[in-house]
């Protein structure tokens, strides 16, 4: 009694596979595999259906020894070559993975690059369009600051040279972000050093920069892509982390770039704020760009535990 209930199971699993088998065979637009394993697993359900009726109603329902030894062989063969081709299909998906992948990343750095072309046709127009308009106008507030006139009216020149020259400066600063010049010229770590003296200028948190780089040069498209990411961290840091202190490390070895940002702030959940549509404190802007370069991002942060970010990337000096 209990070889036949056993014997009902595997008939009635049997025929569910080759059911599930001919929907993937559509799936896979009649993919050969499939059909291959549907016909086996087809075979080995009538095969139990025939040991069933023979356990159950005798041996006039006994299959020739050949019969059975010819629908094993079948059996096997089916599945064999399925199997061979369903390593196939898995190796075209997994090829189809990597070039999907590989385009994204094109399209990755298509955009990156974009951006940056458009900061700086952004930071020229407004350095060469503004830049000179601003200085007639401080040149004609000046002239006006010469001449002779009234308290009331020197103290409106006076005031108007002072929103210029503020003006300016903003101006030369919003040109400056687009397009940091000590980077372009002179480097990633003299870049960096100038925009960490900003930072620090204005107080409230102290930064610390170790690097065994000097004035060592590298792809352009790494460079900028490092330092914007360096610049977004201590934004992020400035913003939400609370910290008293930012501890920043570049280290070049053996034709890699290891940077370790640090700091001291309340932290966060990376997962979660990773995965915030729009948002994640630009984690997600970051871990974009550094794969863009081949790098790697490893953030380690808890609540109250501060925040450690690591990256690495492969880089040859020029």
């Amino acid at each position: 009694m209990v070889l036949k209930i056993l014997l009902l199971i595997s008939i009635v699993l049997q025929l569910s596979a080759a059911v599930i088998a001919i929907r993937l065979t559509r799936v896979t637009k009649y993919n050969l595999s499939w059909i291959l394993i549907t016909i086996a697993l087809t075979v080995m359900a009538l095969q139990r259906l025939a040991e069933f009726m023979q356990v159950g109603f005798g041996k006039e329902y006994m299959v020739a020894q050949d019969i059975v030894v010819w629908v094993g062989v079948l059996t096997s063969l089916c599945f064999a070559a399925g199997v061979f081709l369903i390593r196939k299909i898995l190796n075209y998906i997994s090829t189809v993975e990597t070039k999907r992948r590989l385009y994204e990343k094109r399209i990755l750095n298509a955009i990156i690059q974009t951006e940056e072309r458009e900061r700086q046709r952004f930071s020229k127009e407004i350095h060469d369009g503004l830049g000179p308009l601003l200085s007639s106008v401080k040149m004609s507030v000046s002239a006006l600051d010469r001449m002779n006139t009234d308290p009331k009216q020197q103290a409106i020149i006076r005031n108007a040279s002072v929103v210029v020259d503020e003006a300016v400066r903003c101006l030369k600063e919003v040109a400056n972000n687009l397009n940091p010049h000590i980077l372009m010229n002179f480097g990633l770590i003299r870049g960096l050093n100038n925009f960490i003296n900003k930072v620090a200028s204005f107080g409230g948190i102290k930064i610390r920069f170790d690097t065994n780089l000097k004035d060592e040069r590298f792809d352009p498209n790494v460079e900028v892509i490092l330092y914007r990411v360096v610049c977004e961290m201590i934004n992020n840091t400035l913003k939400h982390a609370r910290a008293r202190q930012i501890n920043l490390n570049i280290a070049y070895k053996n034709e890699e770039i290891l940077l370790i940002f640090e700091d001291d702030g309340i932290g966060f959940e990376p997962e979660k704020a990773i995965d915030v549509p729009g948002g994640g404190m630009g984690l997600s802007n970051i871990v974009s760009r550094i794969g863009s370069i081949k790098g790697s991002v490893d953030i380690y942060s808890k609540p109250d535990c501060g925040t450690t970010i690591t990256i690495k990337v492969n880089a040859k000096r020029i």
